[in-house]
């Protein structure tokens, strides 16, 4: 779980309530508008940006939406501001947590975050605690198959699918690529095919999108991860204690992300 996309997993959810993807609409926009705010409202210029932009665009957002949370980078007055927030769990059977908020009330989130641990059997740890059993990596899944033009006018761009071992091998002529591994992903009508899990150094990250982009080759999700240094398994009794837990956790309003060593 651990490196996991979770903006890819709502893409795939068939059926997902209104009030959700609401929800869901409401946090991208927080971070977009945070994102403009810090780095410019210009995507090309601003790789944070543009990569919210993508997950955006992946769960369906309305370009409206998107371009209201850019515009509202500009006009804030710094009332009701937003700021990033990490907090750091421990739960059983050696499994930790990192939880990544933006909250607009840090008194408001700490106390929600711990109490929702609590309630599930977690509880809160010092900063600094946890943080260090992770590392913050780029990670890039990328389809076995390369841009086609469309040769006609009105022909839409397609990518038509390539062999493994060659998509895999092109790869390997990227800098900045620390691992290349077998991966698995899914489509939107459940499907599953083979991917290639990419990871690279944060400041190399967007340098190898760029790269990867230039060779045609179909990225499914890019996004920067907190991935483990050492997995633990999760004993079959506790299974159901932890997906409840890190699923609440998830449908908070403030809560962005939540990464654990599983």
């Amino acid at each position: 779980m651990s490196g996991h996309s979770k903006w890819a997993k709502i893409k795939r959810q068939k059926g997902i309530t209104d009030q959700k993807r609401g929800a869901i609409f409401t946090k991208i926009s927080r971070n977009i508008t945070m994102a403009a705010k810090e780095g410019g409202p210009d995507p090309d210029s601003n790789f944070s940006l543009r990569l919210l932009i993508d997950k955006a665009k992946q769960v369906n957002m309305p370009l409206e939406n998107i371009d209201r949370a850019i515009k509202k980078a500009s006009g804030s007055d710094g009332k009701n501001s937003i700021s990033k927030m990490s907090y750091e769990a421990v739960a059983h059977n050696g499994i930790v947590l990192v939880i990544d908020c933006q909250t607009d009330n840090t008194n408001r989130t700490v106390s929600e975050v711990k109490s929702t641990l609590e309630k599930n059997g977690a509880k809160m740890a010092s900063i600094g605690s946890i943080s260090w059993q992770f590392n913050e990596l780029g990670f890039i899944e990328v389809k076995p198959a390369k841009l086609k033009k469309g040769e006609k006018y009105g022909e839409g761009d397609t990518y038509e699918p390539v062999d493994f071992e060659e998509t895999e091998m092109d790869l390997m002529e990227v800098d900045g690529i620390n691992d290349i591994a077998e991966g698995e992903s899914q489509d939107e009508e459940g499907n599953s095919f083979k991917v290639l899990d990419i990871y690279t150094d944060k400041t190399a990250f967007s340098k190898v999108v760029k790269e990867i982009e230039a060779k045609k080759l179909q990225i499914i999700n890019y996004e920067i991860v907190k991935k483990a240094k050492d997995i633990v398994d999760v004993p079959e009794d506790y299974q159901e204690k932890i997906d409840k837990l890190i699923d609440t956790l998830e449908e908070m309003d403030d809560v962005d992300f939540v990464w654990l060593n599983i």
